[in-house]
């Protein structure tokens, strides 16, 4: 057995916003969890494979084997770490432990809630880092220094970042799930009028932070042709990392190219190029990372990609559709659960029934983290 024999069965995101006051981040997690295995048309005793957030109280904050009375156990493989429980790369290691025979239904994903009070912003880590936050460096300025290496290099220009960033959030504004939904439309000069936070990135260059969940169910190709929607075949996964995320300040000649080993092995593993990829569900923290991705999984080479995006390639009409539910940028950001919300994206789009749907989508991406981040993690999907 391989990758290519386990497929995404089950999906399930919950309300998302800036702040869910009434939910707890147990309360989200598992909604999300029972959700996607109702999704798939399971029973919670059928998953003995766990890659899930447990927030507490109850059981022990942090290991996924506290699931064990909710699914009600035992368990044959669970995964504690933290980005383990998340988008692609859950997916490529529950896929890997049902290929391996290590269980035969797994799930993926959590929830996040309370954590911002008003004015409360995104750090990088939980805990003190050393190298970056002497600096006052946060998110946003981190990313912002791999931008202007980009910018100094091939000449971007903030009208690019904008049609990144104005094209994304259009499509949010039509989805009716979206934190920013109704909000648009924007155009680039709505996006270079807004304040400018990190230069190059103004305010609507830069993603939501929120609240919200999601989580993912992955079982075999034969045992899911048996269940109620058409499996999405896990057909190439890859990961890269440049060391520990945010642990000093980045630069382009070090992080600008992060991904593209793992974009090769992926697309080599799928037996595809990337332009034969119909739909991408990419991490969008900020404008520029679009563009970089762009050029990581060889849509376009290094440094043409401010000019390609500003032809209209990821559009939803584009040769390249890129994010069409409103990505980081106006669907949600929830934590490390955004990266499951890429998925579910890309299975809904396989599925048939996403919001904006791509029409006839066979194949897609679904990426997670980027270059500030020093990690990149991608899974090639496709109907099975």
């Amino acid at each position: 057995m391989s990758l290519r024999d386990v497929a995404i069965v089950g999906v399930h995101a919950t309300e998302q916003a800036r702040q869910l006051p009434q939910r707890t981040s147990l309360d989200l997690a598992q909604e999300s969890v029972l959700g996607a295995i109702a999704d798939a048309g399971l029973e919670p005793g059928d998953v003995d494979g766990v890659a899930a957030d447990w927030p507490g109280p109850g059981g022990r904050p942090g290991e996924a084997a506290s699931w064990a009375r909710v699914l009600g156990g035992p368990l044959s493989w669970v995964s504690d770490g933290l980005l383990d429980a998340a988008g692609a790369r859950g997916v490529m290691k529950a896929a890997a432990a049902i290929s391996a025979g290590l269980c035969d239904v797994a799930v993926v994903g959590g929830g996040l809630a309370g954590r911002f009070g008003r004015g409360g912003t995104v750090n990088g880590a939980a805990d003190f880092i050393e190298f970056t936050d002497v600096w006052g460096a946060y998110v946003i300025p981190l990313f912002a220094l791999v931008a202007q290496g980009h910018q100094h290099r091939f000449g971007t220009t903030a009208e690019q970042l904008a049609t990144v960033s104005a094209t994304i959030r259009n499509n949010g504004s039509k989805n009716p799930e979206a934190v920013m939904a109704g909000k648009g439309p924007y155009t680039v000069d709505d996006i270079l009028a807004s304040p400018m936070i990190a230069t190059p990135f103004h305010l609507l260059d830069v993603c939501l932070a929120g609240e919200g969940g999601g989580a993912l169910v992955l079982t075999t190709v034969e045992r899911a042709r048996d269940l109620p929607h058409p499996p999405v075949a896990v057909l190439g996964a890859g990961m890269e990392l440049s060391g520990a995320a945010y642990a000093s300040p980045p630069e382009y000649r070090t992080v600008g190219r992060l991904g593209v080993s793992a974009a090769t092995r992926a697309l080599g593993m799928a037996g595809l190029t990337a332009q034969q990829i119909d739909v991408f569900s990419l991490y969008d923290p900020n404008s520029f990372e679009i563009i970089r991705q762009m050029e990581v999984l060889g849509l376009c080479a290094e440094g043409e990609g401010g000019p390609f995006v500003a032809a209209g390639n990821i559009g939803l009409d584009g040769r390249f559709p890129t994010n069409p539910d409103g990505g980081c940028l106006a669907y949600a950001w929830n934590g490390t659960q955004q990266m499951t919300l890429k998925v579910v994206e890309a299975v809904r789009q396989l599925r048939g029934t996403a919001v904006n749907q791509v029409p006839g989508a066979e194949t897609a991406i679904a990426a997670n983290a980027g270059s500030a981040a020093s990690h990149y993690e991608l899974v090639v999907l496709g109907r099975a």
